[in-house]
């Protein structure tokens, strides 16, 4: 997979030597892509169908940082990394990537200019998907009409996807927030095709869950707002590639006095170095939320409790299964 300067951001210049303009004809969809969500899928599918058709490469613009995080004063919270983004997009049978760095200057690009100076001189478009609500260029200006005639005028081909629909509503990465902040995980799941997950490489802690028996895996988020908040039933992969029992809290560990969201993970019956290895974390079950307590004490009670209703948990399910 060809990424437009490794997985660094690329910021549109006149520059005749950029590497864009050596980049093949292109099959192009554009978006944040934020969790890869059903309807994400749904396009990227589609996409890379019309662009074998073609004989084009299948590729896709996102950016950063995400034009809300740009415009709005509060930063929402990511359902993915941009490492996760990457990859996704590979295993979905993308070949190209343009990361744009979302910018005033960008922001700013009339809609005319965006079709012919940047889809068609600079990355080469002959076929364009969009999705039916899709807005570009300074102010927004730029909606699908306009944007399938400029096309026309470009020589390449504009299509649009209708909503993606699941649960009687459009399938959008803000409901995908909204579901899991509410920790309603199944219904984040059918949105989403799959359970929530947070990826990482576990980092040392500062230990205290070995002083109560209760040693965990611990990720640094690198996120100043995260979607989840609370204790859960998961399940995690390991480095061996087998999914585990366990619970987990993600937040700022009240208790000991925390301060950034951190995630911890305590997997069942398991003992093992997982430090530097990456894991996969899903979160199948909100127990309850993060609460300060007043001791390490009345902490390692609590986790216990927890311990017990998530193996109640997974007991049911297999049972049910």
């Amino acid at each position: 997979m060809l990424l437009v300067r490794s997985l660094g951001h690329y910021h549109f210049s006149r520059d005749k030597d950029s590497p864009l303009e050596k980049n093949p004809d292109i099959a192009l969809t554009i978006g944040n892509f934020d969790g890869l969500h059903a309807g994400h899928r749904a396009v990227l599918g589609t996409l890379v169908r019309e662009a074998r058709k073609r004989n084009l490469k299948a590729a896709v613009m996102c950016f950063e940082p995400q034009p809300k995080e740009f415009f709005q004063k509060e930063t929402p919270a990511r359902l993915s990394r941009f490492r996760d983004k990457f990859q996704g997009f590979r295993d979905l049978g993308i070949e190209i990537m343009f990361c744009l760095r979302f910018n005033s200057e960008l922001a700013s690009v009339p809609p005319g200019d965006f079709v012919f100076e940047i889809l068609r001189n600079r990355m080469h478009v002959r076929y364009l998907l969009v999705g039916d609500d899709f807005r570009f260029g300074r102010y927004g200006l730029g909606d699908y009409a306009f944007l399938k005639q400029k096309g026309r005028e470009a020589g390449f081909e504009t299509e649009s996807l209708k909503s993606f629909e699941r649960l009687h509503d459009r399938v959008s990465s803000t409901l995908v927030r909204k579901y899991l902040e509410e920790g309603r995980l199944d219904l984040a799941k059918v949105l989403l095709g799959r359970d929530y997950v947070i990826s990482g490489k576990v980092c040392h802690g500062q230990e205290l869950g070995r002083t109560i028996n209760f040693p965990t895996a611990n990720v640094n988020l690198k996120r100043r707002v995260v979607p989840v908040s609370g204790v859960y039933a998961v399940r995690a992969m390991l480095p061996d590639g087998i999914w585990r029992n366990g619970i987990a809290n993600v937040g700022i560990r009240p208790t000991v006095d925390g301060k950034v969201p951190r995630l911890e993970v305590f997997i069942l019956d398991y003992s093992g170095d997982l430090y530097r290895q990456e894991i996969r974390v899903a979160f199948l079950k909100k127990l309850r939320a993060e609460r300060r307590f007043s001791s390490l004490m009345e902490l390692k009670k609590q986790i216990q409790q927890d311990e017990a209703v998530a193996r109640d948990f997974f007991e049911g399910e297999y049972r049910s299964s």
